[in-house]
């Protein structure tokens, strides 16, 4: 199943869940929840210009992508993190944002796929 998996990987999933299938589950659906509302948030936020809840908000972010092995967005996040918190190249954030957009949609994608094998 994982071999056909483009955007995520769900060994750190696996592992801390212990093998517990309720537990994935739990973790995939709070995915669910979680990654379109940090989407809408953090284009807000940027069109607000807060920048210090930006960073926020993407560390929050950065722990779900985290989560589903997305190494290469969550260094992004990290950095729109820290970033944000300091107010420095601003001109970046709008693109990362864009990215987490992008690449969240797909792992939702993805994970709907794995989720169905839990049902």
């Amino acid at each position: 199943m994982s071999n056909k998996l483009k955007h995520i990987n769900l060994e750190y999933l696996n592992e801390i869940s212990d093998g517990n299938t309720d537990f994935i589950i739990d973790l995939i659906d709070l995915f669910f929840m979680q990654i379109p509302e940090y989407q809408i948030s953090l284009s807000a936020l940027h069109d607000k210009k807060d920048w210090i809840n930006l960073g926020k908000l993407a560390h929050k972010a950065k722990s779900a992508i985290l989560m589903v092995g997305m190494k290469e967005l969550a260094d992004d996040l990290k950095k729109l993190e820290e970033n944000a918190k300091e107010g420095i190249n601003i001109n970046e954030y709008h693109e990362i944002i864009v990215k987490f957009v992008r690449d969240s949609n797909l792992a939702i994608e993805e994970l709907k796929e794995i989720r169905k094998n839990y049902n």
